[in-house]
């Protein structure tokens, strides 16, 4: 195996998320199933706090991002469900085709303590980024 670095950065409302609570509302588009899903946005308001990462695995780099020695960060898009898991994820900033699609299937695998309002489960939408790094 290379000298090869993958590292996960949240952007920093997740990190505000991990700390304590964080303001959500409600989004613009229509939910699916009239379910409302909440959208991390700033600290405070609402009472939903975010959700805590409970499994992460690291997305490895294709043979030919290696290959480039391409480095930098693809941001996505995800829903966590009331259930802890990641029901959507979309690449709103994309790095490389590849790599894009590795961001996708590992975050789909990851499992988050579920976002929560007056005590209930409630699923949120946030931004996270997935950089690669190469040594």
């Amino acid at each position: 195996m290379s000298r090869t670095v993958v590292r996960l950065l949240f952007v920093a409302c997740v990190f505000a998320g991990l700390a304590g609570s964080v303001h959500l509302v409600a989004q613009d588009s229509p939910p699916k199933n009239d379910e409302v899903v909440y959208e991390i946005h700033k600290a405070g308001e609402y009472g939903v706090t975010a959700p805590k990462g409970i499994s992460m695995p690291q997305p490895e780099y294709t043979d030919e991002a290696r290959r480039k020695k391409i480095n930098g960060t693809v941001l996505l898009s995800i829903v966590v469900g009331t259930d802890g898991n990641v029901r959507e994820a979309e690449v709103t900033k994309s790095l490389d085709k590849g790599l894009d699609k590795q961001s996708v299937k590992t975050v789909k695998a990851w499992t988050f303590q579920p976002a929560t309002k007056d005590g209930q489960p409630v699923p949120v939408r946030m931004d996270v980024e997935v950089t690669f790094r190469i040594r």
